[in-house]
């Protein structure tokens, strides 16, 4: 009796066995250890789609360079992270929104890192995780954002893996890296008493200014007006921008300002929030255009309780 239990244990066993085998074949790589090689999957891999934007009027350069990690496979998780074989189908990607290299002393870097790209060959699922960081000619950070794409339970682990690269590409604000592309062709100095008329054809329209506007406690509603003492150029009343943090890079619409005027009209930005006291600053539009950026810090005070 004891044989036959032994035996119908010993059959058990070869059967769970082979099942297990059977199912890590079926995942598309064949065993249950990560036998995928990097050149076998260059030679499978692409984008599924072209991109949805082109910014061929940019004025800017763009030089494009990809960070790697360490590749490590362990298990049923290829490892995928330290691999090159994605970075010319990256700078493919970018060249083909119209965003080229043009000069190498003011042209600007896009830096993309492969934070994680991995492959679970059991389930068929997938994980993109990069990083784009912009940096001037000097090397500053001008936009950092980063892009975290899940793909699971993927019918194909090739065709799985391209469709999750190419949706994290898609989810980059390639909008707001072409607006630091986009310099005006003439420097606002050069046109003192050129009106801003609203057609965004002169140099001071043309001119970004980067927005970085912080609270504590964060979450206060911000706004904006502006304050003139040249008759060109009409006071404003205050115009909702939205909560804090805010963060935009975007040209001054001010009707009728010219650089020459610039000195004489101001930025009022006002911040408030139920329970604290309101607070204001002022920027004198000359030296925004000057430094190309607005940036302020509100420390809200609670309002005293009667």
């Amino acid at each position: 009796m004891k044989k036959v239990r032994y035996i119908y244990f010993l059959i058990a066993a070869i059967c769970t066995v082979f099942f297990l085998s059977s199912c890590a074949s079926s995942n598309g790589l064949g065993s249950t250890k990560v036998n995928m090689t990097v050149s076998q999957l260059a030679s499978n891999f692409k984008l599924t789609r072209n991109p949805l934007n082109n910014f061929s009027g940019t004025n800017r350069g763009l030089v494009v360079k990809v960070k790697t990690t360490n590749l490590q496979s362990e298990g049923f998780t290829a490892d995928l992270t330290g691999s090159s074989i994605f970075t010319p189908h990256i700078v493919s990607y970018v060249r083909n929104m119209g965003m080229t290299e043009q000069n190498t002393t003011t042209d600007y870097v896009l830096i993309v890192t492969q934070e994680k790209i991995t492959i679970d060959t059991w389930s068929g699922g997938n994980q993109v995780n990069i990083t784009v960081n912009l940096t001037d000619n000097n090397g500053e950070s001008l936009f950092t954002q980063r892009i975290s794409q899940d793909g699971k339970n993927a019918l194909n682990l090739y065709n799985g893996l391209c469709e999750s690269f190419t949706l994290a590409l898609e989810q980059v604000n390639w909008q707001e890296i072409a607006s630091y592309l986009r310099k005006p062709s003439k420097d606002a100095r050069d046109e003192p008493d050129v009106e801003v008329r609203g057609n965004g054809n002169t140099a001071l329209e043309q001119t970004i200014v980067r927005w970085d506007v912080q609270s504590r406690p964060q979450g206060a509603d911000l706004f904006w007006r502006v304050v003139s003492k040249t008759p060109e150029v009409k006071n404003t009343n205050n115009k909702y921008l939205m909560t804090t943090p805010y963060e935009a890079t975007k040209s001054l619409d001010i009707k009728g300002l010219t650089y020459q005027t610039a000195g004489d009209v101001r930025i009022i930005l006002r911040c408030e929030k139920n329970g604290y006291m309101p607070q204001e600053k002022e920027f004198n539009v000359r030296m925004v255009l000057d430094q190309e950026e607005i940036s302020a810090f509100f420390r809200l005070v609670k309002e005293e309780e009667e």
